[in-house]
C-alpha cells in the first residue's frame, strides 16, 4: 500500500470518526441509537454548499456546525425527551422517519441532482507525498479527524461535564444520586453529536458528491463502526473508523467487485470472536 493509499484510508477514517463519535456519545449516555444521524449529516452538507457559495467554505465550516448544534436542541426537546419512555424500536422508527422527511425537504428545495462544493482556494491543489501527488484538501480532513479525537478525549478526561458523561455512562443511578444533572448533560451530548454531524457534512462537501442519498450510505457504515468498536465506546469508535477506512481503501484496490461487502464481513468476524466489540461499551 502506497503512502497516498494510506492517507486515503486515514481521510475516510477521519470522516467516519466525526460521525461515529457522535453516535457513540448519544448511545453511551442515553442508550439511544440515533438513526437520524445520517439525515443530519446530509442536511449539513447541503447547508454547507449554500453558505459556502455566499460566504466561502471557511465561513460554512463555522456557521453550519453552530446551526446543527441548535438543531440538536430542537431534537432533544421535540423528540428525545417526549419519547424518553418509549422502547428503542419506536424511537428508531421516529428518528428514521425524521431523516426521510429531511431527505424529501432537501429534494424539494435543492432538487435530486448531486451538488459539488468547491475546494477552498489554499487547498485546491496537490502536495507531493514521496513521488506521488496527493490532494491537499484530504490532509485537512485528516487533521480535523485527529483534532476531534484529541478534543473529545481531553473533554471526557479533564472537564467536569466530560467526567459526568463518563460517570452517567458507567453508573447512571449512582451518578444521579451524586447530583449529576442528567437532563442538562443529555442536552449537551445531543447538541455536540449533531454539531459533529454538521462538521462532517461540511467537510464531506469538497471530498464526496453531495446528494440526497449520502446520509443513508454513510449512516450504515457509521453504525458498523460503532458496533465494531463496542457500542458506547468513543475510543472503540475511533479505532474502528480507522480500520474501516483502511479496509475499504484496500478492498477497492484488491477486490473492487466485493469491496462494499468487506466491512460487513469484518463486523461478523469481530463479533463472533469478541461479541462486545473491540473495546466494550463504556466511554473512555
Amino acid at each position: 500500500m502506497s503512502a497516498a493509499q494510506v492517507l486515503n484510508g486515514l481521510a475516510l477514517g477521519a470522516l467516519l470518526t466525526l460521525l461515529a463519535s457522535g453516535l457513540a456519545l448519544i448511545y453511551g449516555l442515553r442508550h439511544v441509537m440515533n438513526f437520524g444521524h445520517g439525515g443530519n449529516y446530509m442536511l449539513a452538507a447541503y447547508l454547507g454548499t449554500s453558505v459556502s457559495a455566499v460566504a466561502g467554505f471557511w465561513t460554512a465550516l463555522v456557521v453550519v456546525p453552530v446551526a446543527m448544534f441548535g438543531l440538536g436542541v430542537a431534537l432533544e426537546f421535540a423528540v428525545l425527551r417526549p419519547l424518553a419512555g418509549r422502547g428503542p424500536i419506536e424511537l428508531a422508527i421516529v428518528l428514521t422517519g425524521i431523516a426521510w422527511m429531511l431527505q424529501n425537504v432537501i429534494v424539494a428545495v435543492y432538487g435530486p441532482q448531486a451538488r459539488v462544493m468547491a475546494t477552498p482556494a489554499p487547498l485546491d491543489g496537490v502536495v507531493q507525498i514521496g513521488e506521488e501527488p496527493y490532494p491537499a484538501y484530504r490532509l485537512l480532513l485528516i487533521g480535523f479527524g485527529i483534532g476531534s479525537v484529541l478534543l473529545i478525549a481531553a473533554w471526557l478526561r479533564f472537564t467536569r461535564s466530560g467526567l459526568h458523561v463518563r460517570a452517567v455512562s458507567a453508573r447512571p443511578d449512582t451518578a444521579r444520586m451524586a447530583g449529576v444533572d442528567t437532563g442538562r448533560l443529555g442536552l449537551l451530548v445531543v447538541c455536540l453529536s449533531t454539531a459533529f454531524a454538521g462538521l462532517a457534512g461540511v467537510l464531506a462537501g469538497p471530498y464526496l458528491a453531495v446528494n440526497p442519498g449520502m446520509g443513508d450510505a454513510i449512516l450504515i457504515t457509521s453504525l458498523i463502526v460503532v458496533v465494531l468498536g463496542g457500542i458506547g465506546s468513543i475510543a472503540g469508535a475511533v479505532v474502528a473508523a480507522v480500520v474501516i477506512g483502511f479496509v475499504q481503501v484496500l478492498g477497492d484496490l484488491v477486490v473492487p467487485s466485493v469491496a462494499a461487502l468487506v466491512p460487513y464481513l469484518l463486523l461478523v468476524v469481530v463479533l463472533v470472536l469478541r461479541p462486545r466489540g473491540l473495546m466494550g461499551r463504556v466511554i473512555v
